[in-house]
């Protein structure tokens, strides 16, 4: 092997380095360790889903050639959650978070407001029905190609359900939960390989204020997780008191 270093060090007309030229070892310029290329999402919603903001999520079909019976607007959603670690509480914003999130620090914080970028995605059911419809497998199968992407791999998220503002408070959590319960199973029965959390709202963050009945109040959020997801999810699954 030593010989080789040296014959392809001569044949490049690059002089033995000092210190390694008993050795027969040799420095060869940009000879960098390798860097590790992660992959890139191989569709819109996995990019929307990996990389959350409005930009990335614009425009996105999430159901071909479907048919949104009561659903207005687009499927697919930009929003930012404001989570109040200290208080349990949540809040929706349209604004892009202050920072862009850093899933993978070290040290995520415990205490304080953390801002949160989310993917809304409409997924109908049935009025008092935890069980999705049947016209809305396309966005199930969708949403399950996208988290398969090899792009999202040691990602997660959790899976958050939403109701309109009709019903009690807590039957609207129990419903939401159950839900973002249904959802969840759907995906995994998929074997799916990113850890998935539903966790439910009921109607404590509407989407729409103006209109707390609006079919578009019900929806289930991704949020992506931090790698290291502790007071995050802790506080998104005491929001609602069941």
């Amino acid at each position: 092997m030593r010989k080789l270093f040296l014959s392809v060090a001569l044949c490049l007309g690059l002089p033995p380095v000092a210190g390694h030229a008993q050795s027969g070892e040799i420095f060869i310029p940009g000879n960098d360790p390798l860097v590790e290329i992660k992959p890139q999402p191989q569709s819109q919603m996995a990019n929307c889903l990996l990389n959350p903001n409005a930009a990335n999520c614009a425009g996105v079909d999430i159901d071909p050639g479907g048919i949104a019976l009561e659903s207005a607007g687009p499927s697919v959603t930009f929003e930012t959650l404001v989570l109040d670690l200290d208080n349990k509480k949540v809040v929706v914003s349209k604004a892009p978070p202050p920072e862009p999130p850093r899933y993978d620090a070290p040290e995520p914080p415990k205490t304080g407001k953390v801002a949160l970028p989310s993917v809304a995605v409409t997924i109908e059911f049935d009025y008092d029905s935890d069980r999705v419809r049947g016209d809305q497998r396309g966005k199930i199968d969708s949403l399950i190609a996208a988290l398969n992407d090899p792009a999202l791999q040691g990602t997660s998220y959790a899976v958050i359900g939403h109701t309109d503002a009709v019903g009690s408070d807590g039957y609207n959590c129990d419903l939401s939960l159950r839900r973002a319960a249904s959802v969840t199973r759907l995906i995994e029965g998929a074997y799916l390989s990113v850890p998935l959390y539903p966790v439910g709202w009921g109607e404590y963050v509407l989407k729409n204020e103006y209109d707390p009945r609006a079919a578009e109040n019900r929806r289930v959020t991704f949020l992506r997780l931090p790698d290291t997801p502790g007071a995050v999810l802790q506080t998104a699954s005491t929001l609602c008191r069941y």
